[in-house]
């Protein structure tokens, strides 16, 4: 860079649209590194504390108990012996308040009438899946990665549109600016060559 009249000169072949896309790229960055770790951190905060609650809401309102099985098991579905199907019976639980509960129970290939089965069942004695197991610090860890990945992938995306259009407007402005000088230029050759 050369001085004139104390002030600094810029590459004079540097233009326009390349001071927009050196801002461009230099916005996203601080962009990426001052937003990235916030949102990051927010998501990764966020979905810990909703694997918290989903934890605390199973261990109010998810119990596991004893079934009596009151009926052979049989095979769901038919009794195809060319296919591994589960087995069920019929079974009776108590719900968590006393109260009585039964029903069809999925059971394992060597339960017989009588058996005590373990099943889950909710706060009124409906059977319920088992409980997730669950990792929130994990999870978390996961969806602040995720962020991140798709934060990046974001701001790529918008810079490589960016740089699409300003090659876009290069382009074009070299058309202009060879329309002008191309025939000027090729009538000199071509005097030169004569």
């Amino acid at each position: 860079m050369e001085r004139q009249g104390g002030r600094k000169m810029g590459n004079v072949l540097r233009r326009r649209s390349d001071r927009v896309e050196r801002a461009m790229i230099a916005t996203l960055l601080v962009l990426f590194l001052a937003g990235a770790p916030l949102l990051a951190w927010w998501a990764g905060r966020t979905s810990y504390q909703a694997d918290i609650r989903g934890l605390e809401w199973e261990r109010t309102h998810i119990f596991q108990v004893e079934a009596v099985l009151v009926s052979e098991p049989e095979m769901l579905g038919g009794s195809d012996s060319r296919t591994v199907a589960p087995r069920a019976a019929r079974a009776t639980w108590p719900a968590p308040d006393g109260t009585p509960r039964h029903g069809i129970v999925q059971v394992a290939e060597d339960a017989r009438l009588g058996d005590r089965v373990p099943v889950w069942v909710d706060d009124r004695g409906v059977l319920r899946v088992p409980p997730l197991e669950r990792h929130p610090v994990g999870q978390a860890v996961v969806v602040a990665g995720a962020v991140l990945l798709c934060m990046a992938a974001a701001l790529v995306g918008i810079c490589a549109v960016g740089r699409a259009l300003l090659d876009r407007h290069r382009a074009r402005a070299w058309q202009r600016e060879w329309r002008e000088v191309g025939p000027q230029w090729s009538r000199s050759s071509g005097a030169s060559d004569a």
